[in-house]
């Protein structure tokens, strides 16, 4: 596949060969998968043939196990980038069983730096390796987050204006405070200042107001204030999939779960390959009651990152509630060694094994994090569960307390956390439902 620097231009969309960049009519660069840019090139490099899907699968994943249809998501994802339907024929025609051609007329012409002035547009090494970064916090734990944050550096070394990295770094910082139990204290103030620089270089750029209204909702609890900016975001930018991602979890966690899902499909629709989306997709719909489906997004997420921690605490909680907690406990210990021990995978562990009659060793667990939070911070939600799953009611409110105090961040699903249920009729539990804003009600959420 040549990699000279030239840029071809079709129907007013333009693309770098080079850096794998495109950009639509505007000028403005498109947020589009890396693998689905490298299937544009290849197409428009042999564009006067038809390309088969064997050839086009080793040129683009090459030495690699895919899945049969990363290639019809990839062509899919180009087509919605071009606003265009799966029957239209103006950009790439598929040949049904044997591959695919790109149709429309090109001009391929030396590469013109064309450098947008908002900011969003860094250098072709920053846009790689902000790229490589949110490829890690598509299956977001406490090690991606950190490579990620140390790709995003470097991106910024390399070019201080790209807001998409001010953006990355904002995301990883918040992601942190679930997928590494960080302190709230700690990671916030980082992620608000990066998410400043972005907004200071990118006024109109979606992903980071997106990133704005989820520290509105997370840190602040300003649910009101959370969604004006979380619908900017998307009527800035209906194609960014960080918008319907944010917003679907602030309506989740609201307990409007229709509103809920219509977002998170939304947002996994616009990126179909990322199990962080497809897992949150299926938690929206096992809060809504749609159990089957929501089992199979989970599955779904799975056979796209097998190893991914949160999809498998998704399913644990699903398995458990539906009284199979001996199955539940295989699912937590492989979470828990992949999660570098989570509390919340703990504390959801320490419950399917009271489940089960075994109280000392989900009585170990809690010893573990009590002492744990010693030394270090532990998200006293994670803690409450665990004293709330062996009866100890009194000091699970108690802890509630402390959590509220601390702004754990998991004290924004209290309306709708399953967890909780046993303790809703209670009034200090009532009190602090108050104390956020809440009104009361039972709940289904499982994560």
């Amino acid at each position: 596949m040549a990699r000279g620097r030239r840029q071809v231009e079709f129907s007013g969309f333009r693309l770098d060969m080079a850096s794998r960049q495109l950009f639509g009519p505007d000028g403005a660069m498109l947020p589009v998968r890396s693998r689905a840019l490298d299937v544009l090139a290849y197409l428009i490099e042999h564009r006067g043939r038809m390309v088969g899907k064997d050839e086009l699968l080793d040129a683009v994943w090459p030495r690699r196990v895919v899945e049969e249809n990363n290639l019809p998501q990839a062509i899919a994802a180009l087509r919605r980038t071009f606003g265009v339907g799966a029957g239209e024929r103006r950009f790439i025609v598929t040949i049904p069983g044997r591959g695919y051609r790109f149709v429309a007329p090109t001009h391929v012409q030396p590469f013109v730096e064309r450098r947008q002035r908002d900011g969003t547009d860094g250098t072709d090494e920053a846009r790689r390796l902000c790229i490589a970064g949110r490829d890690l916090i598509d299956a977001p734990s406490q090690a991606r987050c950190k490579r990620a944050i140390g790709l995003f550096r470097q991106a910024l070394d390399r070019d201080p204006r790209c807001a998409h990295a001010w953006c990355g770094l904002a995301f990883a910082w918040r992601a942190l405070t679930i997928t590494g139990d960080m302190d709230p204290a700690d990671a916030f103030p980082l992620a608000r200042a990066a998410v400043q620089h972005a907004l200071a270089l990118a006024p109109q750029l979606a992903e980071a107001h997106a990133v704005r209204g989820y520290i509105l909702f997370w840190n602040d609890w300003d649910w009101n204030g959370a969604e004006r900016v979380l619908q900017q975001a998307i009527e800035l930018d209906a194609g960014c999939p960080d918008g319907h991602f944010a917003y679907a979890n602030l309506l989740n966690n609201l307990g409007r779960f229709d509103q809920a899902l219509e977002h998170a499909r939304r947002a996994r629709e616009l990126d179909p390959v990322s199990p962080l989306l497809n897992t949150v997709e299926g938690a929206c719909l096992a809060a809504a009651g749609r159990v089957g489906d929501a089992h199979a997004r989970i599955t779904r997420a799975l056979e796209i990152a097998p190893a991914f921690w949160i999809a498998l605490l998704a399913r644990a909680s699903m398995t458990l509630a539906c009284g199979e907690p001996r199955a539940a406990i295989t699912t937590l210990e492989l979470a828990a060694r992949l999660s570098a021990r989570n509390s919340r995978v703990l504390a959801t562990l320490a419950a399917a094994l009271v489940a089960c009659g075994d109280h000392a060793s989900a009585r170990q667990l809690h010893d573990e994090l009590a002492a744990l939070s010693t030394t270090a911070y532990v998200p006293a939600t994670s803690r409450a569960a665990i004293s709330n799953a062996l009866g100890n009611h009194g000091e699970a409110l108690d802890l509630l307390e402390l959590a509220l105090a601390q702004r754990d961040v998991r004290m924004t699903f209290l309306k709708t956390d399953a967890r909780w249920n046993n303790l809703r009729g209670l009034p200090r539990f009532k009190a602090l439902m108050r104390r956020l804003g809440f009104s009361s009600g039972t709940a289904r959420g499982i994560l």
